[in-house]
């Protein structure tokens, strides 16, 4: 469904999207963050989705270089933080991000208290509520996301890759 996304349009981008194009695991989400570079349509993402890839790309990176279980790699880097500087995939990933000319937004301190509402009415996580937050602020209406808890979310329409 993501192909679908019709162009000039303003969509959000969760972290999932920007995972599974750095791990290559989707090109429908590769062929989309292209389109967004090229001005197909304006992505939008937010601080704490940057902060999502990383932790995420960080832990994918550890078990590709140090063969750990994906489940015991922040216990091993916790007990080894001399290798995080050691690092350097997930460090450039975050930086391409910006490549894509994908405008990020900030959460603001108002932004987290204000998000309890939406934690409440459609029963959402913490990350997931302050971007919906984030997207009620600027007022973005379309998710590029493979989260099917945004679904709940009457005003909000989702655009999925194929399924992973």
């Amino acid at each position: 469904m993501l192909e679908k996304l019709p162009s000039n349009n303003s969509i959000f981008i969760d972290s999932n999207i920007f995972i599974y194009h750095f791990l290559g695991i989707s090109e429908p989400c590769t062929n989309f963050l292209e389109k967004v570079e090229l001005g197909y349509s304006d992505g939008y993402t937010s601080t704490v989705v940057l902060a999502e890839v990383l932790h995420r790309l960080m832990i994918a990176e550890t078990v590709e270089i140090f063969n750990i279980e994906p489940k015991k790699a922040v216990k091993y880097l916790k007990q080894k933080p001399e290798l995080i500087p050691k690092l350097e995939k997930c460090e450039i990933a975050i930086n391409e991000i910006t490549e894509f000319k994908v405008k990020i937004l900030t959460v603001t301190v108002e932004a987290i208290f204000q998000s309890r509402a939406l934690r409440k009415e459609f029963g959402l996580m913490t990350n997931d509520s302050l971007n919906l937050q984030v997207m009620k602020i600027n007022d973005l209406n379309d998710i590029a996301t493979n989260d099917s808890d945004f679904s709940r979310v009457e005003w909000l329409k989702v655009w999925n890759p194929e399924p992973i």
